[in-house]
């Protein structure tokens, strides 16, 4: 069973635009909207940043009209991930009563839990208005409350302490629980992403090159560390699962059979995951039963066992196991992900289980030994970087980092991926727009675009060429930004 979606639909003017839009506009308007999304039993919405209250407990009181837009697959710990994305672009200070208010908040929800938007008459409302001869009239009115000194693009208090006090936890309204979510690193309540210690060596350190005179001036490029998924909301998935294997099982011949199966493989397969031990030692007969989950269960129930499939390749024996070249579960993953046919959930858990193949040099083989493989993974992140989902560009700016680290090696190894790779990433961060980006994003895309130039005069030479445009990145007011970017000056 999924989870319910819902749009609280709110009429800030309390009736007064219903009686007097006629006169004043010429056109009649039923209501001043504010909107909030309802899941998981928490209302969200946009306010000074984005909060979260207990449903029918916010602020604007009673909504006028409950819409019911609609079930979702997507766990909680995933929208808040999506969430925590969106905290750049929904501060307070970028609040504006035209171009980015609360109806564009759950419409940006909505397309992420359902893939569609809220109903456009609400979205295109202040389109609406200012089309009108009395909203022509309002409209210099308005630029000029949202941009009085002191307030910029702002909806909240002149005071800036009293703006920061507000923007400092993501979600904070003082009727629910407060959870604080860093935008600026990686790091979440259920997942976070952290570098791996097992590859010390940097990929290319056998070669000579005139970098290696600045290498003390370029730490940030030479972390060549991979970047891996490591926690999740265990009980969380497993719950999920739970849900899953009812529907799946049910009116099976054997289905009481299937059952009992279910919960002592799964009790095996939690254990395992909880456990700090990078080798604890799980059995081939609990990875062969999880390979039929993994085989069998329709699409829409797959991202449990994906999770649980990234989760897995964080253990040495089975990252072993799933990394041999015999085994094709890495592969299917692969070419589902080319298919483009997967749920948003199940999309970003893919390109996370491919991320931490990273964890190990067999699995680092796994991806760069097979050119199909390969060819596959630089398509599929080319392609998903022009994602509009920060959550899933993240972990694709991730695996775009990690391939960078082992790509170009060897000059006549992978030239041609490097390249594509290396042309794609270029055009994203001269296209982005930095105030609506996650800085995350653009340092992990630049850690690339470095690593791919170092030691590598051809890719040197075609950054050169592309004529990239660094000072937007040196006046960014992420600092380890601006210092990365410092870094690959120096390597042309």
């Amino acid at each position: 069973m999924g989870y319910k979606v819902q749009l609280h639909v709110y009429d800030l003017s309390r009736g007064l635009a219903k009686t007097f839009s006629l006169p004043l506009l010429n056109k009649k308007i039923d209501a001043i909207y504010h909107t909030s999304i309802v899941i998981y039993g928490i209302e969200w919405y946009f306010g000074g940043g984005i909060l979260r209250d207990i449903p029918f407990q916010t602020p604007h009181g009673q909504p006028f009209e409950i819409l019911e837009l609609g079930e979702t697959e997507i766990p909680k710990e995933l929208f808040e991930e999506f969430l925590s994305g969106q905290t750049d672009r929904f501060r307070m200070d970028r609040y504006h009563l035209l171009e980015n208010n609360c109806n564009h908040f759950t419409n940006e929800c909505s397309n992420f839990l359902l893939g569609v938007g809220i109903p456009s008459h609400i979205v295109d409302l202040p389109n609406e208005v200012m089309s009108t001869p009395f909203g022509a009239m309002l409209q210099p009115m308005i630029n000029n409350f949202f941009s009085q000194q002191g307030w910029g693009n702002a909806m909240g208090p002149v005071n800036q302490q009293q703006q920061q006090q507000h923007q400092l936890p993501m979600f904070s309204n003082t009727n629910t629980k407060t959870t604080t979510v860093n935008t600026t690193t990686t790091q979440t309540t259920t997942t976070t992403t952290t570098t791996n210690n097992k590859v010390e060596n940097h990929p290319k350190s056998n070669i000579t090159h005139k970098h290696y005179k600045i290498s003390n001036k370029i730490p940030l490029i030479l972390n060549s560390k991979s970047v891996l998924f490591e926690k999740s909301d265990v009980e969380a998935v497993f719950n999920k699962l739970k849900e899953f294997i009812n529907k799946e099982f049910k009116g099976k011949e054997n289905e009481q059979q299937l059952f009992n199966q279910y919960e002592k493989e799964s009790n095996q397969l939690k254990q395992i995951i909880k456990s700090t031990d990078v080798n604890v030692s799980i059995s081939s007969e609990t990875l062969k039963y999880f390979d039929g989950l993994l085989s069998t269960f329709s699409d829409d129930h797959q991202f449990p066992l994906l999770e649980i499939l990234r989760m897995l390749l964080l253990k040495n024996q089975s990252n072993q196991y799933y990394t041999n070249q015999s085994n094709p579960m890495i592969s299917n993953t692969l070419l589902k992900i080319q298919s483009k046919k997967l749920s948003k959930a199940s999309e970003l858990l893919s390109f996370r289980v491919i991320n931490n193949c990273f964890f190990s040099k067999s699995g680092i083989n796994y991806l760069f030994n097979n050119n199909n493989n390969l060819n596959i993974i630089i398509e599929s992140t080319i392609d998903a970087l022009h994602s509009m989902d920060k959550i899933l560009k993240r972990a694709v700016s991730t695996l775009a980092y990690n391939l960078s680290i082992h790509l170009s090696v060897e000059s006549s190894n992978h030239q041609e991926q490097s390249i594509s790779l290396l042309g794609a990433i270029e055009h994203i961060l001269s296209e982005s727009d930095l105030s609506n980006e996650d800085p995350e994003i653009s340092f992990r895309l630049l850690m690339a675009l470095g690593t791919l130039i170092y030691c590598n005069d051809d890719l040197v030479e075609i950054l050169k060429t592309l004529d990239f445009d660094f000072n937007k990145y040196l006046n960014s007011k992420e600092l380890k930004v601006s210092q990365l970017t410092k870094e690959i000056q120096l390597l042309l």
